[in-house]
């Protein structure tokens, strides 16, 4: 079992040390790799050293800005491996030391293609937004219903897969890149999580396939650079765009999908 830690971010360099450290201190015996996605933050040179130096090489500066969803896009072309897990991390963010441990466990499960959660809050060292972020965060890392996943009515239902976001690199091939960017052809600037969430819960169509952490894994900063702080209208609007005007997925072909897993499952037992 195989697992590639893919870190985006933007102007996070003050962050990295954190984020890489708890990537590193990961206890247990785990297979695994990371990328460092730079979402054009327009470092100096000292400053790209600096990155580059605390990941240990692995980072791809990109020229041009891709917002969070871009950015992950673009992160997910350099892994070749289509059974590798992809574990999403924020750049701001980090893990807790027994992350890895409960994905792995996870994955355990043949069935799964996907997890998700849970997450903890850090404020420091930016208290005053604490009712601002909540107010719109009731159903966070919470499973979906049995009726959700009867009608596929993931979209109508609202946005519960939060960190730490997990999923097989072959699922991430099945979603239209299109749906990653605006009416006008420019990529998603926030929310970007949603335009592939829905996309896979939608296309896994069972919730077998689909593990619900509730043991936190991950601590979620609360900071001013927030996207909630810096364009909240975007991280409304594109979230009402992804729910309610761009298609929803038909679930994959039963006997498809079972292959997909099945590959994986003896690449596991190999």
């Amino acid at each position: 079992m195989k697992f590639t830690f893919l870190i985006t971010g933007r102007k996070t360099l003050s962050f990295a040390k954190r984020c890489i450290d708890s990537i590193l201190g990961q206890q247990g015996e785990h297979c695994f790799d990371w990328l460092y996605v730079d979402d054009a933050s327009e470092y100096s040179r000292t400053e790209k050293d600096a990155l580059l130096s605390l990941m240990k090489g692995k980072v791809l500066f990109l020229k041009n800005r891709h917002y969070q969803i871009g950015a992950i896009n673009q992160g997910i072309q350099e892994l070749q491996d289509p059974y590798r897990i992809v574990c999403l991390v924020d750049g701001d963010d980090y893990l807790l030391g027994d992350a890895l441990t409960h994905v792995a466990e996870a994955y355990k499960n043949p069935d799964v293609a996907m997890t998700y959660g849970n997450v903890l809050l850090d404020f420091r060292p930016y208290q005053d937004p604490m009712s601002q972020y909540f107010y719109d965060k009731k159903t966070v890392n919470t499973q979906y219903s049995d009726e959700v996943w009867k009608n596929q009515a993931f979209r109508k239902d609202g946005f519960r897969c939060f960190h730490l976001r997990t999923f097989r690199r072959w699922l991430w091939d099945l979603i239209d890149p299109k749906g990653f960017c605006r009416k006008d052809g420019t990529p998603l600037r926030a929310s970007g999580d949603s335009a592939f969430v829905y996309p896979m819960l939608e296309l896994l169509g069972d919730p077998k396939h689909v593990a619900f952490i509730d043991t936190p894994l991950y601590v979620y900063r609360l900071h001013s650079g927030n996207v909630h702080n810096q364009d909240k209208k975007s991280q409304t609007d594109d979230l009402e765009y992804i729910r309610f005007e761009l298609p929803s997925y038909s679930p994959m072909n039963r006997l498809t999908l079972q292959t997909w897993l099945n590959q994986t499952e003896d690449l596991i037992k190999g």
